[in-house]
This record gives C-alpha cells, structure tokens and sequence, in this order.
C-alpha cells in the first residue's frame, strides 16, 4: 500500500484533488487556509488594521473615506478613544464625500506578511446624504478620558465607497484615536466545494477536514470562489 501527499491550488476553474484508479483507496483532505475567526486571520496574514490621532474642535468633526475591494471588507474589531469630549461615530454608506486623495497606511497584523491590501482610506473635507448603517457613542468627560471597543462583525460591500465621521457631541473638543481592523478574505473566500459547483455541494471552511473511503473508479474535485486556496490531500490505495 502507498501513501502519496500533495498541496493542490484550489480555483474557479477547478482541481482534481484525487483521480480516479483501478483500486479502492482512502483519501484524506485538509484546507490549509485559516478558519473565518479574526485571530487566526490575523496569525496568517490576512488581516489589517489601520490607526489614526486626530483632534477635533469644539462641535467639530472629522470624515473619513473608506473605500472596498473587490471582495469587499469585513471588519473584525475597532477602537475609539476620546480624550475630554463626547464623539458620535458613524459608518456611513451611499454618500457623497470629498476625500483629500492622501491615502492613510494600514498594516498587516502578521509583521512577516506583505502589507498588500485593496482598501482605500483616506482623509476627507466633506460629506452629504447617504445612510448611516452603524454608530457608536464614545463617552467621555473633562476629567476622565473613554472609550468603545467593539468585536461586531461587519461585512461592507465590494468596490463601494463608505464614510467614517466623528462627530464632538460633547462640546469641549477632544484629542480621538481611531483603530480598525478588517480582513479582505471572508465568508467563502478561503473555502473549497468538493466534487461540485461552488456553493451547491459540501464544502470544506478553512482549517477542516475531512477523511472518505473512495470505491474502484471514484475520484474527487474541489471548486472555490477564488485561485490560490491552498488544500493538502494524502491519499492511500
């Protein structure tokens, strides 16, 4: 009996992870991307978090410009902190903003990994309509500093154009510190289909497993909603 192992690139076009033989064998096949959990996004490079110090005058406001990818973003966590005034912060989708065109750097959390990401974000001067879709209250007083952390889960659209703007509710003008983390590869992007379309037969999340017992003349392909999905296969005749 022969046991051989491979790495397969996993794509739109489809792979063949084990061709079919003349015998029986037993094939096992691990997706070797992470699992769709920001700390092990983060571990394997694929998550991003951008920081900002800003000050905000009395009854004043800063805008931001985020704009997506391709694949969109999900954002995994932020942070804002305040100094010695109140901010409204509000994620704001579907308006028309002015932005500066100095991009902000962001960085990858995995320092061993390329800071290669699509989103854009960028200082802005003006911003009017649109929606907001999410806020959060950042309390604060002239004798104590706060804050809001936040772990939601937030999933934008792909090649959209969103609004950040920090508003002083407080009325004494604050010193506001801003960090965001997303992640580019979500919700499929790192997961495989196996022996069928993508979406329409049994997948396999990043970082699963799975073991079968394939007959005489029985094989297995895998699909993804994207090239370069990384999956293992050790295969036994």
């Amino acid at each position: 009996m022969t046991v051989t192992t491979q790495v397969v690139s996993v794509g739109t076009a489809g792979a063949t992870l084990v061709s079919p033989t003349i015998d029986s064998q037993d094939a096992w096949v691990e997706n070797l991307q992470p699992k769709m959990d920001m700390t092990e996004m983060s571990r394997d490079g694929y998550a991003y978090a951008v920081s900002r110090y800003q000050t905000i005058a009395n009854n004043g406001t800063a805008i931001f410009s985020f704009t997506t990818g391709e694949t969109g973003v999900q954002f995994g966590f932020w942070s804002f902190t305040a100094d010695s005034s109140s901010i409204l912060a509000s994620l704001v989708e579907g308006a028309t903003i002015t932005s500066t065109g100095t991009a902000i750097a962001a960085y990858n959390l995995d320092r061993n990994e390329s800071d290669s990401y699509d989103a854009v974000l960028e200082g802005a001067t003006a911003m009017t309509g649109g929606s907001v879709v999410l806020s959060e209250y950042v309390p604060a007083s002239n004798q104590a500093g706060g804050g809001e952390t936040s772990a939601k889960v937030m999933t934008l659209r792909p090649s959209t154009e969103y609004g950040f703007k920090f508003e002083d509710v407080g009325g004494n003008g604050t010193a506001l510190h801003i960090q965001i983390g997303w992640t580019e590869k979500y919700n499929g992007y790192n997961d495989v289909w196996l022996n069928g379309a993508s979406g329409s037969t049994v997948r396999l999340r990043g970082g699963e497993k799975i073991q079968l017992a394939l007959q005489q003349g029985e094989g297995l392909t895998a699909t993804a909603i994207r090239d370069g999905v990384q999956v293992a296969v050790m295969r036994q005749d």
